[in-house]
């Protein structure tokens, strides 16, 4: 691997990591109530509490700082994600672009989100998302897990369901986390080009990320929200369904198909602004890392100009 491809690479990272945490600081009140919300079983023909009615009875029962527990997992999670995430992103598009000569662009992109997506999924999310519902599941019940360390709480549920436990869901996780990749890196791109297209005055600066980042969270949220809820049905703590088709046809049996789609709203106001706080923070931190190393690099070039 040359120089420039590891200061790629390693930018790439970085910048992915605080773009992950940082968004979810940010919405992560709106993940507390969508995951809470999952979680409630009803019967067929009967309605769940909404995303309010969730928020005013923590608040109510449990204070403000309720709305946060598992935060720090899923922070940490984040962080992690998103510079795996885009570290496979744009190694796995460098490597098909050369494979195409620079053609079949959407093909490169939606390839490349998958192959993100796998990779996100087994190394970080689907134990990350493990903990998350978990110490959720704990917190609506009044339980203290969330009060907890991080390594503490990686400890306590692998003390009690075994260390394959943070693995569970992840057949639904591969997909959920596939199809976000897929469609957000597509459609992200294509919105923003077609934006600069039209606009090229208006759309030069950070709008069309803003407006491309909002209009690919929405179409993401729609695709892969089914997988979203069978994924937080397995790993509910005490739940024993394995095997995500047989989740999935209990689910629909017993509450009908808009199960499927339940929470869609919160999720929907997380993954739009998640959309465009990570792609805008992303760009921010590149520009600035690609500027201090090109002024290291002129740094370096001056000092052995000097030296000679």
């Amino acid at each position: 691997m040359d120089k420039k491809q590891s200061t790629s690479t390693l930018t790439s990272i970085l910048a992915g990591g605080l773009a992950g945490a940082s968004e979810t600081v940010v919405t992560y009140p709106a993940e507390f109530v969508k995951t809470r919300r999952q979680l409630e079983v009803s019967r067929l023909g009967l309605k769940t509490p909404s995303s309010l009615s969730i928020l005013r009875s923590t608040i109510t029962n449990h204070g403000i700082s309720n709305i946060y527990a598992g935060c720090q997992t899923l922070a940490a999670s984040n962080a992690i994600k998103s510079g795996v995430r885009f570290f496979s992103f744009e190694t796995s598009k460098r490597y098909l672009a050369r494979l195409s000569n620079g053609t079949n662009t959407t093909i490169v992109n939606v390839t490349s989100g998958l192959c993100a997506g796998v990779t996100e999924s087994v190394l970080v999310v689907t134990p990350g998302e493990s903990l998350k519902t978990r110490v959720i599941h704990d917190a609506s019940s009044g339980g203290n897990l969330g009060k907890q360390s991080l390594p503490r709480i990686v400890s306590e549920v692998v003390r009690r369901e075994g260390v394959l436990s943070l693995w569970k869901g992840l057949t639904p996780v591969l997909c959920k986390q596939a199809t976000n990749s897929a469609v957000r890196f597509a459609t992200f791109n294509a919105i923003r080009d077609r934006l600069r297209a039209a606009w090229p005055e208006k759309m030069a600066g950070t709008t069309a990320t803003l407006m491309a980042g909002a209009g690919s969270g929405v179409l993401t949220v729609y695709a892969s929200m089914p997988f979203d809820n069978i994924k937080t049905r397995m790993q509910s703590i005490g739940n024993k369904n394995t095997r995500m088709t047989s989740c999935a046809i209990h689910m629909a049996k017993t509450e009908g198909v808009r199960v499927f789609w339940r929470a869609t709203t919160p999720r929907l106001v997380r993954l739009t602004l998640s959309s465009s706080i990570t792609f805008m923070v992303y760009d921010y931190a590149v520009g600035i890392m690609n500027r201090l190393t090109a002024d290291r690099n002129q740094l370096h070039v001056s000092s052995s100009k000097i030296k000679l």
